[in-house]
């Protein structure tokens, strides 16, 4: 199955990616994805998990202890691991279950929290995160987003014909045509009146 991930959460895998390959993995686990979450700065899982006091940095020195590093960088990564895998179906499912086409990072971070017995959550919980207060958080975050996109809408233009207006994702990554039509049609019209 082919996934579709917002720029933010494909930036976070490709982290991810570049640090399996700087630690000599030859493979992306829960535990690169959880480090490209958090070094993703524009993604809510980012946001989430600083709330949560665990930063890169941290994440880092737990990889470094309960894996470590190899000793030559590996030119590529092999793909990601069975788990990893089972992590990004249940980012879906999640994304699904809120109404998105596209996986976000905090899908993933659902997704990472939901497989439960994985290298991330055991840093997590090594770093005193609180799966529970962490959903809590995710999902007020996600509705913090929210309320601000409809606080910045401009009345005139949003009254909420079509789906463009209703969905988080559409509204950050897509491009509104209707709205850019009115738009040129007022200027056009403004500039005949001259």
């Amino acid at each position: 199955m082919t996934y579709k991930f917002t720029n933010s959460a494909q930036n976070a895998i490709e982290i991810a990616n570049d640090l399996a390959i700087e630690f000599g993995h030859n493979y992306i686990g829960t535990e690169h994805i959880l480090y490209g979450l958090s070094k993703e700065e524009t993604g809510v899982a980012s946001k989430v998990l600083e709330n949560q006091n665990v930063t890169p940095e941290l994440i880092i020195e737990k990889i470094e202890e309960l894996i470590g590093r190899e000793e030559n960088e590996t030119q590529d990564t092999v793909g990601f691991t069975p788990r990893t895998k089972r992590v990004i179906e249940n980012a879906f499912r999640e994304a699904k279950k809120l109404g998105s086409d596209y996986i976000g990072t905090e899908h993933l971070l659902i997704g990472i929290m939901r497989e439960g017995d994985s290298v991330a959550v055991r840093i997590m919980l090594d770093l005193n995160v609180n799966p529970q207060k962490l959903y809590n958080e995710i999902v007020k975050v996600i509705n913090e987003d929210n309320i601000e996109n409809q606080n910045n809408k401009n009345p005139k233009t949003s009254k909420g014909r079509g789906s463009y207006n209703q969905t988080q994702t559409l509204n950050q990554f897509g491009t509104d045509l209707t709205k850019q039509a009115q738009e040129r049609k007022t200027r056009s019209n403004n500039r005949k009146k001259r």
